[in-house]
């Protein structure tokens, strides 16, 4: 499992390579189908921390964090970590399990090449696990809003590969 924000450098890096610019939007809604399809094809997630349900979402809050300063354009910069020893930004350790590279590579052109809109309606679709959480909420608390693992698993098992 990897910082959300490494698996983004790595994404953004990849998708560059093949033409593709992302949105700080893209970059969540992508990660997040990475994540629910690694966890399907290999039992474990992609990224170490929870999605959580935003408005407008499934959300890693530190990919929000690293990349709202581009707004709705495309990204131009890589994530970074702050060191507060050296209190400089320093560079993401890179994504280098097999596993994980496999998944970016199979699964990134399938969201990369669709519009930001369309990801989104992806994500708000009736029984997803933004919409469940959304939902349940309604009625129990949720502190953070936080998406289920086994709720994404199950919706990414009943998804074709």
């Amino acid at each position: 499992m990897y910082d959300a924000r490494s698996v983004a450098n790595s994404v953004l890096q990849e998708s560059w390579r093949r033409g593709y610019e992302l949105t700080q939007l893209d970059i969540q809604k992508i990660c997040y189908f990475l994540n629910g399809h690694h966890l399907r094809d290999y039992g474990q997630p992609l990224i170490s921390t929870d999605f959580v349900a935003w408005k407008h979402g499934p959300v890693q809050t530190s990919l929000y964090e690293s990349f709202k300063k581009w707004g709705d354009g495309p990204i131009r910069e890589l994530a970074t970590a702050f060191d507060p020893i050296r209190r400089r930004n320093k560079p993401l350790p890179e994504v280098t399990a097999n596993s994980a590279r496999v998944t970016i590579d199979v699964y990134l052109d399938r969201y990369a090449r669709l519009p930001a809109h369309v990801l989104v309606g992806l994500t708000h679709r009736r029984g997803t696990p933004w919409e469940i959480t959304r939902k349940l909420a309604e009625s129990s608390a949720n502190i953070g809003m936080v998406i289920e693992r086994a709720t994404i698993v199950e919706h990414f098992e009943g998804l074709t590969a």
